[in-house]
């Protein structure tokens, strides 16, 4: 199996609506209400547009699988996260978040993930992964020095 990371371009944006709209991923996001395809173009394009963020698309063997975005500031990146539906349980969150470290700009020098108590795969893929973990009132951040 081949594993690779490619920058989201403007022909994802019909991929990553679908996605961002599934059910289990509105149910560990921090705003679970289903998003509107309009407002999801135009948060899409500021994305693509933004010199302070990156989208990727994972794939496997050419399909692709999942997206992983970071938001720059101050030389940290949050991450954001999501394998499609039929991929998921096979450790693949696990194989693009390790791919997704060695892609990030050198001008970052931390990553943070910030996880809700009840997704625990989420927390699994980041304690895998070595990060830091910080207990808050209403979610685990997770940060990792790169």
């Amino acid at each position: 199996m081949r594993f690779y990371l490619k920058k989201a371009a403007a022909e994802h944006c019909d991929l990553l609506f679908k996605w961002s709209n599934d059910k289990e991923v509105r149910e560990n996001s921090f705003t679970k209400d289903a998003i509107k395809y309009d407002v999801h173009v135009r948060w899409f394009n500021d994305k693509l547009n933004s010199p302070n963020c990156d989208i990727f698309i994972f794939y496997l063997d050419n399909m692709p699988v999942g997206q992983a975005r970071i938001d720059v500031e101050n030389h940290e990146a949050v991450i954001s996260y999501s394998i499609d539906n039929n991929y998921r349980g096979r450790g693949l969150s696990t194989e693009m978040i390790g791919l997704l470290e060695k892609n990030v700009d050198t001008n970052v020098n931390k990553l943070i993930g910030y996880v809700k108590f009840s997704n625990v795969i989420s927390q699994r893929v980041f304690e895998k992964l070595g990060y830091t973990k910080e207990l808050n009132n209403n979610y685990i951040k997770y940060s990792k020095i790169i």
